[in-house]
């Protein structure tokens, strides 16, 4: 190869590895199937000679409303790769406007059902299949807690949060949760009124736009690495419990608002609001008023640069709490996951909390007044 190819595959680099920076932990899935990309967070150590595995969701389709006990999907892999649950997760499928949907199911045996729920959603990129993973172990905590936990998977790796910029389909997501949520009820898995949505990214904001549309069926939310878009801003938006988990050093997001994607990508992926004008967004919306308490998380992982403040306002478990976690030094990353690409591109993991624990504490406070 010629010098000046070399030097124009080095300019080239840090622009094809960003094109995965918003696909986090289970998500950058850009490769063409059978390729054998794992998609789980490690292209961090593809880069560094570690090989590549498969990782991928896809597979035979199930019969409607039936269980599926072998989870096959892209490269022979399958969930339980990396699965932190005790037992085994299973995909199912539904119909939704003649649209085959998917999603993987755990009912860890402590949860006595009717359950309480956690949706969880992959960020923008990805697919079911690795948040698990990711996460650092949401699985784990189903089964010390006794809840439910849903894994949907979005079409073309991807959720419709009302950012128009970003909109690939017209696949209708929400509908697709608000008729999982239902079935799950008549089936009698789970409790209606204790119903959470948390997720990354493009599943953070997703988590959002979730409990804007559905704020009959979603009892709080907890999104991480995923401030306040502006599309919200026009938006009725009823009261919900919510939870921000935020870093400062968000390559992706914006601690202080402005365009996603930072100077990494240069396709629109919208705009946010600062981490400071999201909680107020919430507060207002909320109307909530209280006085914030206000803690610091002890420094445990001193090798993470990062630090954790905390700003409750309201009692834990009223109806309008809201909650921040100023992550400072944090990066694109969730709390006790995975650091699914280098630091110099999402910025740090931090290690000083586990985020599952925290959100999973957050949502049990939670329910609706009435089961709708």
């Amino acid at each position: 190869m010629s010098k000046r190819a070399k030097r124009a595959l080095r300019s080239l680099t840090p622009a094809i590895l960003a094109l995965f920076a918003l696909a986090p932990c289970s998500f950058a899935q850009e490769f063409p199937e059978g390729n054998g990309y794992n998609g789980l967070g490690n292209l961090g150590q593809d880069m560094r000679g570690q090989g590549m595995r498969g990782q991928g969701m896809r597979g035979q389709w199930m019969r409607q409303g039936h269980w599926r006990n072998r989870m096959q999907n892209r490269g022979g892999r399958n969930i339980e790769n990396g699965w932190s649950g005790a037992g085994k997760p299973l995909l199912r499928e539904i119909d939704v406007a003649g649209v085959k949907r998917q999603y993987y199911i755990y009912k860890p045996e402590s949860a006595k059902t009717p359950a309480p729920l956690v949706l969880a959603f992959h960020g923008g990129g990805g697919t079911a299949a690795g948040v698990d993973k990711c996460a650092g172990g949401l699985a784990r905590v189903a089964d010390e807690e006794g809840f439910i936990v849903v894994f949907p998977d979005g079409i073309d790796k991807h959720w419709n949060d009302g950012r128009p910029d970003i909109s690939k389909t017209n696949y209708d997501d929400v509908g697709f949760i608000s008729k999982l949520i239902d079935e799950l009820k008549v089936e009698n898995l789970i409790d209606g009124s204790r119903v959470y949505a948390t997720g990354i990214s493009n599943g953070g904001f997703f988590s959002q736009y979730l409990a804007i549309q559905l704020p009959n069926k979603i009892a709080a939310v907890a999104s991480v690495a995923a401030s306040v878009s502006k599309v919200s801003l026009d938006l009725n938006v009823s009261p919900v419990p919510i939870m921000l988990l935020l870093g400062t050093e968000d390559t992706l997001v914006p601690w202080d608002g402005g365009s996603i994607g930072g100077k990494l990508l240069r396709r629109k992926r919208g705009e946010v609001l600062s981490g400071r004008q999201s909680l107020e967004f919430w507060l207002q919306k909320n109307r909530n008023t209280a006085q914030p308490a206000c803690a610091k998380i002890p420094d445990r992982n001193q090798t993470d640069g990062s630090q954790v403040l905390i700003e409750q306002y309201g009692a834990p478990g009223s109806s309008n709490e809201a909650v921040l976690y100023e992550i400072r030094g944090g990066g694109h990353t969730w709390p006790g996951g995975q650091q699914y690409l280098p630091k110099r591109m999402i910025g740090p993991v931090c290690g000083d909390f586990n985020g599952n624990e925290t959100i999973w504490n957050f949502f049990e406070k939670h329910s609706l007044k009435t089961d709708q």
